[in-house]
């Protein structure tokens, strides 16, 4: 059975609004953000922070961490993803970024049909023994999917019915049950093997008390790899 592998490639960088520049103040006022590339396009993608480049391109399924500095308490931020190749513009997004909060970015889909979304973090530690996960389907004409935990009886049903595009809510789980198995299937009143769609067993890897974010979207950017994968981010806490 295949393991449940966890990604993580960190390129730490400050984003910079390119909006005019404040007088010195005594201290910055910093908002942070994960960026994801799931784009199935076999190109890299760039990124313009109000208006400004980040100096990486960044490959599909990898991550930029980074903090945006800003002028205000609350300050409307755009992030534009660019094929890095070529510099035209795929997709971009404007939201309120808030002082010492964390964000989301996530571009999946194709560039014909782009999605580029974002979410705060929720940073609140899980209890002890636990785990803590919010689940995403990125996976294009994949029908809407049940993820187990621990097994794959109705009480181990941890995301029930999540279609394309959508979140699940963040819940915890038992440390144990995550490391014991990790199933996706099609969407049914029970659990069918037939309808079974990926299958992690043996997962050492997850780290007790933590969050993770995990999407469900295709293993590699080439659009004729039609192989599906679990992708693992661990994510910020208090």
């Amino acid at each position: 059975m295949k393991k449940l592998l966890l990604l993580l490639i960190l390129l730490p960088l400050l984003l910079v609004s390119c909006k005019d520049d404040p007088e010195p103040e005594p201290e910055e006022i910093r908002s942070y953000c994960s960026i994801l590339s799931l784009l199935r396009e076999p190109f890299d993608i760039g990124w313009e922070v109000d208006g400004i480049d980040v100096p990486a391109e960044q490959s599909y399924g990898s991550r930029i961490l980074g903090a945006v500095l800003l002028q205000a308490d609350t300050e409307e931020i755009s992030f534009t993803a660019t094929n890095f190749d070529t510099g035209s513009q795929i997709e971009s997004l404007l939201f309120f970024m808030d002082k010492d909060k964390h964000y989301l970015i996530i571009l999946y889909g194709s560039a014909d049909n782009p999605s580029l979304i974002y979410q705060e973090v929720e940073t609140v530690r899980p209890q002890s023994g636990h785990v803590k996960f919010q689940f995403l389907h990125a996976a294009t004409s994949l029908d809407s999917v049940d993820i187990y935990m621990g097994g794959t009886n109705p009480e181990n049903r941890v995301v029930t019915d999540m279609s394309y595009t959508e979140f699940s809510g963040y819940f915890e789980a038992n440390d144990y049950e995550v490391r014991t198995s990790v199933t996706v299937s099609v969407h049914g009143d029970v659990y069918d093997p037939e309808k079974e769609i990926l299958n992690y067993e043996y997962n050492d890897l997850i780290v007790s008390e933590t969050i993770y974010l995990s999407v469900l979207a295709f293993a590699t950017g080439d659009p004729l790899d039609s192989e599906l994968k679990l992708w693992l981010y661990d994510l910020p806490m208090q």
